[in-house]
């Protein structure tokens, strides 16, 4: 059957929340607390792509950054002992952080792999900052546009774009397009990266039924089959009436 929930990225049931934003106490609460379990998920399992007991998953980071897991064992006795000891009715995200991070102190250290992985899974989601500001891929070279584009309501296709230079050969097979938009009804938006030649890449589909808020993902693709070199463009389009929205950046690491 189908899952009422995904905790590796929340936003597959359409409605529920990848990552934390200031509008989130707004909404449903079975919704707003997909950050949470977006949480769970990046600290037992860690972020990107992985197969569990035969089923594939692929968890993303909204600050593009990987997360490595530390065992359900671990991460279900920090919540556990937060939940129990640290949290109140009023506790928000900010506080959950702090107190799961009291948590993993207690038991493992404050330099602790544990309170580091704590500390990340929470950045993952847009909760407070990843220990040294966090380590990018040491292996890639990061290429961003930060200029906001305005989507159009049921209009023509818009572009952001990013001139790669430096980089030997053709794009890997694991090249990283990290998407951030505001939009009210994503469910509205294509999105598609355009290789140098002019190939593209669908990242997002059409749905009518997600009308939840915003894009805020990484998405892999297998770009080894184009040169590296050259103008790549995130491509999206509002194909249905009534909402609009906005490119807020785009980045590509090689």
């Amino acid at each position: 059957g189908t899952p009422l929930r995904y905790m590796d990225k929340p936003s597959k049931d359409g409605s529920s929340k990848d990552a934390w934003y200031s509008g989130i106490g707004n909404i449903d609460v079975h919704y707003s607390s997909g950050p949470a379990n977006h949480w769970y998920y990046l600290l037992s399992e860690g972020s990107g792509a992985k197969t569990i007991n035969g089923v594939s998953y692929d968890s993303p980071t909204s600050d593009g950054l990987p997360v490595t897991g530390i065992g359900r064992d671990k991460a279900s006795l920090i919540w556990f002992k937060a939940l129990t000891t640290k949290f109140t009715s009023t506790t928000n995200y900010a506080a959950a952080r702090t107190g799961t991070l009291a948590v993993a102190s207690e038991l493992y250290g404050a330099t602790s792999p544990e309170y580091a992985a704590v500390a990340n899974a929470w950045a993952a989601i847009n909760v407070g900052a990843r220990p040294g500001g966090g380590d990018p891929d040491p292996g890639g070279k990061v290429f961003e546009n930060k200029t906001v584009v305005n989507i159009p309501d049921a209009g023509a296709a818009v572009t952001s774009a990013v001139n790669v230079t430096g980089v030997t050969g053709n794009a890997p097979s694991t090249l990283k397009a990290d998407v951030n938009i505001t939009h009210t009804y994503r469910g509205d938006l294509v999105i598609d990266l355009v290789a140098p030649d002019g190939g593209t890449f669908r990242l997002k589909n059409s749905s009518s039924s997600d009308s939840a808020d915003n894009v805020v993902a990484t998405y892999t693709v297998n770009a080894s089959s184009k040169v590296a070199n050259g103008e790549w463009k995130l491509r999206v389009q509002d194909v249905y009436r009534s909402d609009t929205g906005r490119i807020n950046s785009f980045k590509l690491t090689f």
